[in-house]
């Protein structure tokens, strides 16, 4: 084997090196005092909300110890609204326009978070315009940063997804269009990407279904209004069909309240409706959905679209009681002179065919006439509905804007603020429990937090959390294999700069398949937290990497690994480090765990030594923060040590010359396989660049074996060495 030819072709990528920032060394000051502000909302039994409370009958629990409260305040609304407000005209300030699409906040996780199950009901021709723009506008006007709606249509047939939970206004506003042309798009997604985004596991709402649909009597023979001489009302015809039409939205509603209950969120529908249907003989089904979504904690909001429409609601119960009086003054004169009644064997008599009909259809009369009334009037249901969990109902008018009094409603809270008794920063989940002293009231508020520093940034994102709540698991999750490391590089007496990498191989990663457009969607979410000897987190490097690849390239993708690699700047000490990467797409996290010990090291440095696979040119100034650029290019690091046959990695490090040393550094290169020495190169290393450092890449041995390079660099008397063993498979 030839391994001279190797060596003496180094690659001096440091030559050209530009500036390279000198780690900060100044000491970094934490604040030891943290607030935690929650907000809480509080309704009673039926779900109203309650806006008087003693402060004294508020108690607030962390991880099971009662804390003390600083200040405790009802916030309106409106006051929200503004403040949302406020903050898209400040992101819109700072951001570059884009036409069409509205800048919002970002989500933020300390705030409840909202959730809108936005239900279109039994539209008709008539009021279907007028549906569509109502929605469209409460879309776009009601919309918050904190709050997730989802769109469904419902109907006799059951309730259905149009668009899953987003807080994308523009693409809700879309899915609205769409839906008002009937121009639904197959469902892409399902509301578990919402829940994943938001760290909890996936509950039920994917694709929620009416039960299978019950077949009903037709409408009897007779006049074309469904009446005939037998149902002058023309309700028998009818109520079989309608019964089951009512009893399966309800049972659509109820599915959907038990979905929503196990989240915990605000919980809201908010239905676009023509009206509900009660069966006067199944009220108790309809009670149970009442008092399953008090329990649940899920307010009905309602507006009928009818409008100003000249239809009365009211109209058809009152055409009801009116026929219903000559009915009753009908009814008396049934049974003699219609019909043939003759003498029956044995006493009484026999009433003919016809007459028997109708003496048996007068007794169901009743039944007819309590079934019409009580469920003629569709929008008093809606209306009940909605006021008996907490809403209300829009009716009689043609003013969407009277939509914004729904998130008014949604938006009311208390906020209350406290200092936690615990202060440690671990990143763990601490639960928060409050209690009221008056029984009969229900607390609905965030179920806790993570304990991170705060740094004056941006809050915790969806990912981050899903990384911590993989981190915060017992035992601590591995469904999957990736690897992460921390490559240290400069060190001086105040800190030393370290790489945070992580390597997952795509095959690794769930692929959910979008056929419509003949691609695959990957997403991972990759997290690191470094903790000191006390346990707190001294440092966060995140990364949410998602993309759409063609299906014809999925395979070669699946060969492939994906690596991020993040500087950070650690003063002496021991540290652990915690590394999560969670495959959204397949509701799986893998944590692994790392132990590093910083100790000063002054004068002659040498970094770690790490193989890289290429080294490719960059077309923007180098990021100073990581230690793997240098001007116009960029060294690409594998994590793995042990690699496939045909790979041709370069080894790569950088050295950082003592500044008080005014000898020239040299390099020492060395090869080894089972111990043996296969080739020695030395040279003289170039002058270092304006932060003294000196990056370098020589070409690795790429023969099937096992290897070990040693580094080691000499400025007069001193030398530093660093070592690395690697293996290249047989094929």
């Amino acid at each position: 084997m030839r391994v001279s030819s190797v060596l003496s072709a180094i690659l001096l990528i440091g030559t050209c090196v530009a500036q390279q920032t000198v780690p900060d060394s100044k000491v970094v000051i934490r604040s030891s005092t943290r607030e935690v502000l929650l907000e809480v909302v509080v309704r009673d039994a039926r779900g109203r909300l309650v806006k008087k409370i003693d402060p004294e009958q508020v108690a607030v629990y962390e991880d099971g110890v009662r804390q003390e409260i600083r200040s405790f305040r009802l916030v309106q609304g409106s006051e929200v609204r503004a403040e949302d407000e406020k903050q898209v005209a400040e992101a819109a300030a700072v951001a570059q326009p884009t036409p069409g699409i509205t800048p919002h906040p970002p989500f933020n996780p300390l705030r409840t978070v909202n959730v809108v199950c936005l239900i279109l009901n039994d539209l008709t021709p008539d009021t279907r315009a007028f549906a569509f723009d109502a929605a469209k506008k409460f879309v776009d006007k009601e919309l918050r940063p904190d709050t997730f709606i989802g769109v469904f249509s419902l109907d006799s047939t059951g309730i259905r997804p149009v668009f899953p939970f987003s807080n994308n206004r523009e693409h809700l506003i879309k899915a609205v269009e769409l839906a008002a042309v009937n121009q639904l798009p197959t469902l892409a997604q399902s509301t578990v990407s919402m829940l994943n985004g938001l760290t909890l596991s996936a509950a039920a709402l994917n694709g929620v279904n009416g039960p299978t649909i019950i077949g009903g009597s037709g409408a009897a023979e007779g006049n074309a209004d469904g009446s005939s001489p037998q149902d002058p009302l023309g309700t028998r015809g009818d109520m079989g069909v309608a019964v089951q039409a009512g009893l399966r939205e309800i049972d659509a509603l109820t599915t959907l309240v038990k979905q929503l209950s196990q989240l915990p969120f605000q919980k809201t529908v908010m239905m676009m409706s023509t009206g509900l249907t009660r069966p006067p003989d199944q009220l108790e089904y309809w009670n149970a959905l009442i008092k399953s979504a008090n329990k649940g904690g899920v307010t009905f909001y309602a507006m009928d679209v009818h409008a100003l429409s000249d239809q009365d609601p009211m109209a058809s119960s009152i055409a009801l009681l009116q026929q219903s009086a000559k009915l009753s003054q009908g009814q008396s004169s049934v049974g003699v002179g219609v019909g043939q009644v003759t003498p029956r064997a044995g006493g009484g008599v026999n009433i003919g065919g016809s007459q028997a009909g109708q003496i048996m259809e007068s007794m169901h009369q009743t039944d007819y006439l309590r079934y019409g009334v009580l469920s003629a009037n569709v929008q008093e249901a809606l209306r009940e509905l909605a006021e008996s969990t907490g809403g209300f109902l829009i009716a009689n008018t043609n003013d969407t804007g009277k939509l914004a009094r729904v998130m008014e409603d949604v938006d009311t809270h208390y906020e209350i603020s406290y200092r936690p008794s615990s202060e440690i920063e671990d990143g763990h989940f601490r639960k928060i429990e409050v209690k009221l002293a008056k029984p009969d009231l229900r607390v609905q508020t965030r179920s806790g937090y993570f304990a991170v520093p705060d740094n004056g940034g941006d809050p915790l994102t969806p990912a981050e959390m899903a990384g911590l709540r993989a981190l915060d698991t017992k035992p601590l999750p591995r469904a999957f294999d990736f690897q992460s490391k921390a490559f240290r590089f400069r060190s001086d007496k105040a800190s030393s700069q370290y790489a945070i990498a992580f390597e997952v191989p795509i095959s690794n990663l769930t692929a959910t398949p979008e056929p419509a457009e003949k691609k695959q969607r990957f997403h991972a979410s990759l997290l690191a937290l470094v903790k000191d000897s006390k346990g707190e987190i001294v440092e966060k490097v995140s990364k949410d990497v998602s993309s759409e690849v063609l299906e014809e390239h999925v395979a070669q993708l699946r060969a492939e690994s994906m690596s991020y690699e993040h500087g950070v700047n650690l003063p002496p000490g021991h540290y652990t480090i915690e590394t999560a990467v969670v495959d959204q797409e397949g509701n799986r996290a893998s944590t692994n765990t790392l132990q590093i010990d910083n100790r000063e090291q002054p004068g002659l440095g040498l970094s770690d030594i790490v193989l890289v696979r290429r080294v490719q040119d960059l077309e923007r100034p180098p990021d100073a923060s990581d230690p793997f650029e240098i001007p116009g290019k960029r060294a690409l690091p594998i994590i793995s040590t042990t690699l496939a046959a045909g790979t041709e990695p370069f080894v790569y490090f950088v050295a950082y010359p003592d500044r008080n040393n005014r000898e020239f550094p040299a390099l020492r290169a060395q090869f080894l396989m089972n111990g043996r020495v296969l080739a020695t190169q030395k040279s003289v290393l170039p002058a270092p660049d304006e932060s003294g450092a000196i990056p370098m890449a020589i070409r690795a041995i790429s023969q099937p074996g096992d290897y070990e390079v040693r580094i080691t660099i000499e400025q007069g008397r001193a030398a530093v060495q660093r070592n690395l063993k690697y293996t290249i498979a047989v094929k």
